[in-house]
């Protein structure tokens, strides 16, 4: 059999620097596809929904549809950024999702902190947020024939705790409508979804090493959309949930 491709993807723009921007190619053996920490994967499908279990400190989703057990994944992309430390997965073609079995199989692992789902308008998909203990990473594995992702939590060695990130983040506001809506104009710009320490959301764009680097691109973000965006310069260390 052939080699998987793996699909990596910058989710911050040129300008930004993701913390850790890595996918693994494998050959595929037996029923895995591939195996990945940020990028995508998967075929593009719909009306797929899900089934979750733990074994151990593994939580794996599986996919079915109306005609019994999927062999290929739905198209699926993953994030990994800090400030928390935390994994966001986001699921195409998937009309159906137990979220509530997946949040509580991944809150009985070690490594999990908390797990919240995206705002999304489109009913076709799906995304949540899982924050994750420090110094803990994951590692997705893409299986087909049966097709399921296997998530993995395990410790790593590099983790800095005390490193700062800098980041754009826009005002607070609710879980609803204006937090989808917003997340979805800036979504080429790499947003993403956060819970705040109060339970309010906001939107955060970038990743940054320096507080100028993060001035840069908020700079670059008005002169892109020709306006004040509403977005500030913010930061924190890599465990920290952002407040207000």
């Amino acid at each position: 059999m052939g080699t998987a491709a793996v699909f990596c993807v910058m989710f911050c723009g040129a300008n930004v620097n993701p913390i850790y921007s890595y996918a693994s190619q494998i050959p595929v053996l037996g029923a895995v596809v591939r195996v990945l920490h940020v990028g995508s994967g998967g075929e593009r499908t719909d009306g797929a929904y899900t089934e979750t279990s733990l074994q151990g400190e593994h939580v794996e989703i599986h996919f079915e549809s109306h005609s019994g057990k999927m062999n290929t994944a739905p198209v699926y992309s993953v994030a990994h950024l800090m400030a928390p430390n935390r994994m966001c997965l986001t699921l195409h073609g998937v009309r159906g999702i137990d979220f509530e079995t997946i949040r509580e199989n991944m809150l009985a692992t070690s490594a999990v902190k908390d797990v919240y789902r995206t705002m999304i308008g489109d009913d076709s998909m799906c995304g949540f947020t899982v924050v994750l203990n420090s110094g803990y990473t994951y590692e997705i594995t893409e299986y087909a024939d049966p097709a399921y992702l296997s998530i993995r939590f395990l410790t790593d060695e590099d983790y800095q705790p005390d490193r700062m990130i800098y980041d754009l983040r826009s005002k607070a506001m609710p879980y609803g409508e204006e937090l989808g809506l917003l997340n979805e104009k800036y979504a080429s710009d790499g947003a993403t979804q956060l819970k705040t320490k109060s339970g309010n959301y906001i939107v955060m764009i970038g990743q940054f090493d320096s507080m100028s680097d993060a001035e840069d691109a908020l700079k670059g973000l008005n002169e892109k959309y020709g306006e004040d965006t509403g977005f500030t310069v913010d930061s924190g260390s890599v465990d920290e949930i952002p407040g207000e």
